[in-house]
């Protein structure tokens, strides 16, 4: 139970609150029979389709207890099966140097803030610290001596910024200014981490979860499979012509 709603069944008036709550259901529910609508065909067959739901829960919780986890070997196997989509893409650690342009720019402000971000990029090609020119863009980053982290394909919101910086060869490597819908980047390659498919043991939680729909389909099948051959029921489906 969440700690609010513990902390208010503990004091008096929440324990009252309670009791009062499940009278007021029992006499509603008194209430329903003294008028009979308890016997009314609709409410019979959703009380059947809910105790039918609440039993095959039951006994498929039943079943895939009696069966035990997935095992290490499965669990293996499913990773062999699975390495494509388990694989780690690209990721580049990138600093950025930005400067916006306001929304409707004109093609002045457009050109002055490109000669600002060119004149940036020189200090950086110069050997300027990355922290202090970074510090005179705009963008969150500038707090962060530039700093953007890892992002991989997809990550950037602008795609000129992120085939630039994706088309960086070495670390230390940095793009000349990238014009695009916000204004224009200057990037710095800081790290790369290629394209991988991780160690089962890395991944090992990783793979329980997605192999635990199929186990448990598995389990229903079986089950099915035995009740089918122990059962005496057909479908019988005339042929259309």
């Amino acid at each position: 139970m969440p700690s609010p709603l513990r902390e208010q069944f503990e004091r008096p008036a929440g324990q009252r609150e309670f009791v009062r709550s499940m009278i007021d259901k029992r006499l509603l529910a008194q209430e329903a029979r003294a008028r009979g609508l308890h016997q009314r065909p609709d409410i019979h067959k959703q009380v059947q389709a809910l105790e039918e739901r609440l039993v095959i829960q039951e006994l498929l919780a039943a079943e895939e207890k009696s069966a035990g986890k997935p095992s290490d070997q499965a669990l293996r196997d499913y990773y062999a099966q699975h390495r494509s989509e388990l694989a780690q893409p690209e990721r580049l650690r990138l600093a950025r140097v930005q400067v916006l342009v306001p929304q409707g720019a004109t093609a002045q402000q457009r050109a002055q803030a490109n000669q600002k971000a060119e004149r940036l990029a020189q200090r950086l090609k110069a050997g300027e610290s990355l922290e202090k020119v970074a510090a005179e863009g705009d963008g969150p980053e500038r707090g962060r001596g530039g700093e953007l982290g890892w992002v991989a394909r997809g990550d950037l919101p602008e795609r000129e910024t992120e085939s630039a910086a994706f088309a960086l060869k070495k670390v230390g490597d940095t793009t000349a200014v990238v014009a695009g819908s916000k204004g224009f980047s200057v990037v710095r390659l800081l790290e790369r981490k290629e394209s991988r498919v991780p160690a089962f043991e890395e991944v090992r939680a990783e793979v329980e979860g997605r192999a635990l729909p199929q186990w448990k389909r598995k389990v229903l099948e079986g089950l099915l499979a035995r009740l089918r051959a122990a059962g005496s029921v057909g479908i019988d489906v005339p042929e259309t012509p």
